[in-house]
Protein backbone atom coordinates (compact mmCIF):
# COMPACT_ATOMS: atom_id res chain seq x y z
CA UNK A 1 0.00 0.00 0.00
CA UNK A 2 1.11 3.34 -0.44
CA UNK A 3 2.52 5.84 1.78
CA UNK A 4 -0.06 8.95 2.69
CA UNK A 5 2.52 11.46 1.40
CA UNK A 6 2.92 9.42 -1.98
CA UNK A 7 -1.59 9.59 -2.28
CA UNK A 8 -1.68 13.12 -1.48
CA UNK A 9 1.08 13.74 -3.72
CA UNK A 10 -0.88 11.81 -7.09
CA UNK A 11 -4.13 14.55 -6.12
CA UNK A 12 -6.00 12.33 -3.69
CA UNK A 13 -6.99 14.75 -1.10
CA UNK A 14 -5.31 14.80 2.49
CA UNK A 15 -8.29 13.58 4.22
CA UNK A 16 -8.87 10.53 2.00
CA UNK A 17 -5.03 9.61 2.25
CA UNK A 18 -4.69 9.71 6.09
CA UNK A 19 -7.38 7.02 6.08
CA UNK A 20 -5.63 4.82 2.77
CA UNK A 21 -2.37 5.21 3.33
CA UNK A 22 0.42 4.22 5.48
CA UNK A 23 2.74 6.77 7.45
CA UNK A 24 6.89 7.26 6.78
CA UNK A 25 8.17 3.59 8.84
CA UNK A 26 8.48 4.62 12.23
CA UNK A 27 12.05 3.07 13.56
CA UNK A 28 10.99 1.33 17.21
CA UNK A 29 12.79 -0.58 19.40
CA UNK A 30 10.45 -3.34 21.55
CA UNK A 31 10.05 -2.83 24.86
CA UNK A 32 8.64 -4.69 28.01
CA UNK A 33 7.18 -8.07 29.32
CA UNK A 34 3.78 -7.80 28.18
CA UNK A 35 0.98 -5.66 27.01
CA UNK A 36 1.17 -3.08 29.60
CA UNK A 37 4.67 -2.45 29.30
CA UNK A 38 5.39 -2.73 25.76
CA UNK A 39 6.34 -0.18 22.99
CA UNK A 40 3.13 1.70 22.10
CA UNK A 41 3.16 2.22 18.05
CA UNK A 42 3.12 5.99 17.27
CA UNK A 43 1.82 5.22 13.64
CA UNK A 44 0.99 2.96 11.01
CA UNK A 45 4.00 1.18 9.95
CA UNK A 46 6.80 0.36 12.35
CA UNK A 47 9.89 -0.98 11.70
CA UNK A 48 11.24 -3.07 14.90
CA UNK A 49 15.06 -2.38 14.72
CA UNK A 50 16.06 -3.68 18.16
CA UNK A 51 14.68 -4.36 21.83
CA UNK A 52 13.06 -7.10 23.46
CA UNK A 53 9.60 -7.68 24.30
CA UNK A 54 6.99 -6.37 22.37
CA UNK A 55 4.70 -3.52 20.38
CA UNK A 56 1.34 -2.40 20.95
CA UNK A 57 -1.16 -1.75 18.71
CA UNK A 58 -2.51 1.92 18.38
CA UNK A 59 -4.15 2.37 14.90
CA UNK A 60 -7.04 0.70 13.01
CA UNK A 61 -4.17 -0.44 10.19
CA UNK A 62 -0.82 -1.50 11.15
CA UNK A 63 2.16 -2.66 9.34
CA UNK A 64 4.86 -4.29 11.34
CA UNK A 65 8.89 -5.49 10.47
CA UNK A 66 10.20 -7.45 12.46
CA UNK A 67 14.26 -6.82 12.03
CA UNK A 68 15.14 -6.92 15.55
CA UNK A 69 17.21 -10.03 16.12
CA UNK A 70 14.00 -11.85 17.48
CA UNK A 71 10.91 -12.83 17.84
CA UNK A 72 8.34 -9.70 18.54
CA UNK A 73 5.46 -9.62 20.76
CA UNK A 74 2.75 -7.46 18.69
CA UNK A 75 -0.05 -7.04 21.47
CA UNK A 76 -3.99 -5.85 20.97
CA UNK A 77 -5.45 -2.86 22.80
CA UNK A 78 -6.76 -3.85 26.08
CA UNK A 79 -9.27 -6.16 26.41
CA UNK A 80 -9.10 -6.57 22.85
CA UNK A 81 -7.99 -9.83 20.47
CA UNK A 82 -5.65 -10.83 17.73
CA UNK A 83 -6.83 -13.69 15.14
CA UNK A 84 -8.69 -15.35 18.19
CA UNK A 85 -6.22 -15.72 20.49
CA UNK A 86 -7.48 -15.03 24.29
CA UNK A 87 -8.08 -10.83 25.04
CA UNK A 88 -4.79 -9.17 25.81
CA UNK A 89 -2.44 -12.24 24.21
CA UNK A 90 0.82 -11.26 21.92
CA UNK A 91 0.67 -12.58 18.26
CA UNK A 92 4.07 -13.59 17.84
CA UNK A 93 6.49 -12.01 14.68
CA UNK A 94 9.48 -13.69 13.74
CA UNK A 95 12.78 -12.33 13.17
CA UNK A 96 12.79 -10.47 9.71
CA UNK A 97 9.55 -10.73 9.12
CA UNK A 98 6.77 -8.95 8.66
CA UNK A 99 2.36 -8.32 9.51
CA UNK A 100 0.22 -6.82 8.64
CA UNK A 101 -2.90 -6.13 11.11
CA UNK A 102 -6.08 -4.94 10.68
CA UNK A 103 -9.06 -3.68 13.43
CA UNK A 104 -12.59 -5.06 13.26
CA UNK A 105 -14.10 -4.19 16.62
CA UNK A 106 -12.61 -5.72 19.15
CA UNK A 107 -11.01 -8.45 17.35
CA UNK A 108 -8.07 -7.82 14.90
CA UNK A 109 -7.00 -9.96 11.70
CA UNK A 110 -2.88 -9.92 11.82
CA UNK A 111 -1.88 -11.34 8.51
CA UNK A 112 1.77 -12.50 8.62
CA UNK A 113 4.26 -12.95 5.79
CA UNK A 114 5.79 -16.07 4.85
Amino acid sequence: MALKSELMASSLPASAASKLGFDTPATVAAAGSGQSTATVLAGNYANVTSGSGGVLLAEKLAAVVNTSGGSLNVYPPSGQSINGLSANAAFAVGNNKQALFIQAGTVWLGILSA
